[in-house]
């Protein structure tokens, strides 16, 4: 039954009245709970208000899955230098993303090279442009680089980053602490944009680390 703004009509009787328009007026109760956090309007706080949250486990997805609003993936790894996200994409789409490493802060170094998000699970030779600001232990500094995928990270460490996938604005910006290395703990404030305006972003990608690495990828659909 469709919403009645006025199932009451006292001044126009009819046959079995009061049993219809009670039903009309239980009815739109009804349909108005359903607006409510668990259907309670003395939450006071709309369903359209709320954040849907659900996690869904991608660490053995074999296919693209296209998160929406509100939903989380996980992608648990195991001592491996690459790890497919499986998350399909689209223009217009927002997330947030975070690496989160268990290799031991210090002892887990190795040469320090870079961790990547390769859109596409590809690279595109050097049309990625990379600036930072980083803080070590022995003072301040800033970098800019050309790279062939979004740098996410440097050596061994965890990564916070925002992703904009709009055809004509691909971009993420997010800042990573280096762990692993001699001058460590190094934290990273970046910014990185792929200077390309056509080609379409359709598979979030694969990160990629320079040395076996364990952990695991949460990333957030946020629009």
């Amino acid at each position: 039954m469709p919403y009645n703004r006025r199932p009451l009509n006292p001044l126009t009787p009819f046959v079995n009245q009061v049993v219809v328009e009670s039903n009309a007026v239980n009815e739109n109760f009804e349909i108005l709970a359903r607006a409510f956090l668990n259907e309670d309007p003395t939450t006071g706080v709309l369903k359209s208000d709320v954040y849907t949250f659900r996690r869904v486990d991608l660490s053995n997805a074999t296919s693209d899955y296209m998160l929406q609003v509100g939903e989380e993936a996980i992608i648990r790894f195991t001592d491996t230098t690459s790890v497919p996200l499986r998350i399909a994409t689209q223009s217009g789409t927002y997330y947030e993303m975070d690496i989160v490493v268990s290799n031991n802060v210090g002892t887990s170094g190795g040469t320090p090279t870079t961790i990547f998000l390769n859109p596409n699970n590809t690279t595109y030779s050097n049309a990625f442009s990379y600036v930072e600001i980083f803080k070590t232990n022995v003072g301040p500094g800033h970098n800019f680089f050309t790279y062939s995928a979004f740098r996410m990270g440097w050596a061994i460490g965890d990564v916070r980053v925002y992703i904009i996938n709009f055809t004509t604005h691909k971009s993420v910006k997010g800042i990573d602490m280096q762990t692993g290395t001699s001058d460590a703990p190094v934290v990273h404030l970046y910014a990185s944009q792929w200077n390309d305006l056509t080609t379409l972003w359709t598979s979030l990608g694969t990160i990629t680390f320079p040395q076996e690495t364990s952990g695991y990828i949460l990333v957030r659909r946020l629009a």
